[in-house]
């Protein structure tokens, strides 16, 4: 019996690898296959059948001919429904594939790989490769072409879409259209070649107001068609008087004519400008306060323009923002059915994932309710701090969980606002965020984690365990739902960059560095990884901080520091150029200066209207460290002795309560051994004065966030002793002030 079993065994491998080998696409280098792509078919089918003979041949070395003939001995892949034979396409309709929805299957002889246009027959081919072959392709030079010498066909039927018919993640990396497409985004803002499928088109991409009805053109002769704004119709910055009959009709001749002039556009813009500045004339505030929204006006407004659309191109949709002033729905009036509500996700709780912490319960409740009167919806959120794009940001739980919320919603899109660098990026972790959005975003049920962890694996190799154990140390401090950080966060604001947890990167990261040293590709991308730590160690030492870095360490750390930023040719380092040119980042950590951190202190004080920077209190009229004045709500106040031994940051509102809509004075005395001019630098948050001597020698009225030596200063001192005297208001989020001595 026992020899019986055995031979039986035998007649059975044999059995089984006699049916295999005619089920067989290729093996050991070659195969009897070849690839059909029709003479009629479209531009990016072309396109799908040569890429699968190039990656085909990357993964097992044989190259498959492409065809444009078959006869019935023949062995094909069939790239796209055209004159794909009837047995692969038995109850299939072809014109009910959405455009990028694409099917998978093999009858055991030949395989078909076909889908929606214009998009749907090459996202078959990258499935296939994805899902079906294990090619990745997580950044632009790291990829994983698995070796594989034996692919089998096996029966199969696997029909895939997206599960958001608009997926654009805005990361550098993400713009490249060979990256895009082989991760199955569509994006709008760098859209992919039409020859190469195309994108979903935003047209105008967004904030869109001043496009519709141009100041430049209309305000001069017509003010009232632009925004009331404290009983001033205002040009700039603001937005358009929204129940003003001509403003709908310059706006829809507009958004025709934009119908007209871009046919490739999938959906038209008619977005509120971004900020502020919404309408306050009678008729627009009586319409908003009787739908207890801004958006009352908003719909209102799109609406007729979007009925005049309707009438004439019945097919083409439209999208409004519902952000910031407008994310509240309004109560009775509903956005017409060709209208895409664009919702964002602004500024709430990064930490967590949305229900992981009461910050989001606003949104979710906001979320429902625009989801109950608007046929569409789509999602703006936002994954990186705006203010830091390099500081660490352990946003992941974000990352992973956010986007299948959205599909679990029926969000229709996403747009998942990162940091995109103008250059070959280098943000924190921007490539690793870029390539986990855009797996989920085809497919939501993936796990985030393990994706995260594959991605970790495949492109920092042998650091890989390091790299991920920084990812799990700063991410283990956010867990709490107690814990939150914004979008706008500064490194002095969050609970994740203590010394202790610096000093513990800086060791993963020598020992990642160590594992990666033989190898020079993968040396530089652990430096990039490691370039945020370094970063606000420099950040922390340029604002004063004593606990991260040493004078005679600092050198060293900022020449690495420039070292790695040129050569990932990184420029920008927050949003927009008043806080994001890098030389400037470089400039203030070589400067030698003297931080001034053991101050009097008085306040609040009244900044009513903003009024309180140009108004005098009594301490512009003299030091008496004993008198008692009247402050904000008519409160004693006396001067106060305060020092920082820890920061050059003077944060007022962990000085002074209430910190919001107020001004403080500080006041010091510093001494000079002879009478000389010397250089202060001053950051303020918001606007500052400052008094030597009781000479006003700066003046800066603005709303800003703090930085050291916003403004320089050149001013005299007197032999012996010299009065400082500084006040800062408070216009919106933070308050304090730098105050240095360059040397």
């Amino acid at each position: 019996m026992r020899y019986l079993f055995i031979v039986l065994a035998f007649i059975s491998i044999g059995s089984f690898y006699s049916c295999s080998r005619s089920n067989v696409l290729i093996a050991d280098g070659r195969s009897d296959y070849q690839i059909f792509i029709s003479d009629s078919a479209s531009a990016p089918e072309k396109y799908a059948a040569e890429a699968l003979k190039h990656y085909l041949y990357r993964v097992t070395g044989c190259r498959l001919p492409v065809t444009h003939r078959t006869d019935p001995q023949g062995k094909y892949i069939y790239i796209g429904f055209r004159e794909a034979p009837a047995s692969l396409i038995a109850g299939i309709d072809p014109s009910g594939f959405e455009g990028e929805e694409y099917l998978v299957r093999s009858d055991g002889r030949h395989l078909l790989i076909a889908g929606g246009q214009p998009r749907g027959t090459l996202y078959g081919v990258t499935g296939y490769l994805s899902d079906h072959l294990g090619c990745r392709w997580y950044t632009k030079d790291v990829e994983k072409m698995p070796e594989r010498k034996y692919i089998p066909l096996p029966n199969r039927d696997d029909r895939q879409q997206p599960a958001f018919e608009y997926r654009e993640a805005w990361y550098h990396e993400a713009y490249d259209p060979e990256w895009a497409l082989h991760n199955r985004l569509n994006p709008s803002i760098v859209p992919i070649p039409d020859s190469m499928g195309g994108s979903f088109i935003s047209y105008p991409f967004v904030h869109t107001f001043y496009q519709l009805v141009s100041p430049e053109k209309y305000f001069k002769q017509h003010p009232e068609y632009f925004s009331e704004v404290n009983g001033k119709r205002v040009e700039k910055d603001a937005q358009l008087c929204l129940t003003n009959p001509a403003v709908v009709k310059i706006a829809t001749e507009t958004v025709l004519d934009w119908v007209k002039s871009h046919p490739e556009a999938s959906i038209f813009a008619i977005d509120q400008n971004d900020g502020y500045g919404y309408c306050e004339c009678k008729n627009c505030k009586a319409l908003d306060d009787a739908e207890g929204s801004h958006a009352g006006t908003l719909l209102h407004f799109v609406n007729q323009v979007a009925a005049a659309v309707a009438e004439i191109y019945p097919d083409i949709k439209l999208q409004t923002l519902a952000y910031a002033y407008t994310e509240i729905p309004p109560k009775t009036i509903r956005p017409a059915d060709n209208i895409t509500i664009r919702l964002c996700h602004y500024n709430y709780c990064s930490a967590h994932k949305i229900g992981g912490c009461p910050s989001h319960k606003p949104f979710i409740e906001r979320l429902e309710q625009w989801r109950a009167i608007a046929k569409r919806i789509t999602v703006w959120d936002y994954f990186t701090d705006f203010n830091h794009y390099l500081l660490p940001f352990p946003n992941f739980e974000a990352v992973k969980n956010d986007v299948k919320f959205y599909a679990d919603h029926q969000v229709k899109g996403l747009f998942a606002q990162g940091s995109n660098m103008p250059s070959e990026g280098g943000s924190e972790f921007s490539t690793l965020r870029a390539w986990v959005f855009a797996q989920l975003m085809w497919n939501p049920e993936q796990n985030g984690q393990e994706l995260i962890e594959e991605f970790v694996k495949a492109v920092y190799g042998k650091a890989s365990p390091f790299v991920s154990e920084y990812i799990r140390l700063l991410q283990d401090q956010v867990k709490p739902d107690s814990v939150y950080f914004s979008i706008y966060a500064d490194p002095g604001e969050v609970n994740y960059l203590s010394p202790y947890t610096l000093n513990k990167a800086d060791s993963l990261f020598a020992l990642a560095l160590q594992a990666s040293e033989k190898d020079e590709r993968l040396l530089k991308r652990v430096e990039l990884a490691y370039l945020p730590v370094i970063y606000t160690k420099l950040y922390f030492f340029t604002a004063g901080e004593t606990a991260y870095l040493n004078k005679e360490e600092a050198p060293k750390v900022l020449a690495w520091f420039k070292r790695i930023v040129n050569e990932n040719k990184i420029t920008r380092i927050a949003e927009g150029t008043q806080y994001g040119d890098v030389e400037k980042f470089i400039a203030g950590a070589e400067i030698q200066q003297e931080f001034f951190t053991d101050w009097w202190m008085i306040g609040p004080f009244d900044n009513e209207n903003g009024k309180g920077l140009v108004t005098a209190f009594p301490p512009e009229n003299g030091f008496d460290s004993v008198k008692v004045v009247k402050g904000k709500n008519g409160v004693a106040l006396t001067w106060k002795q305060y020092h920082n031994n820890t920061s050059g940051y003077i944060d007022l509102t962990k000085i002074f309560d209430p910190s919001e809509n107020v001004v403080a004075y500080a006041r010091r005395a510093i001494y000079a051994d002879r009478a000389e001019n010397v250089q202060f630098g001053v950051g303020s948050n918001d606007g500052v004065r400052v008094w030597v001597n009781g000479r006003l020698v700066l003046d800066r009225q603005v709303g800003r966030r703090a930085q050291v030596n916003d403004d320089i200063i050149t001013v005299p001192l007197q032999q012996g002793e010299n009065e400082i005297l500084v006040k800062v208001d408070q216009l919106k989020r933070g308050w304090g002030f730098y105050f240095t001595e360059i040397k």
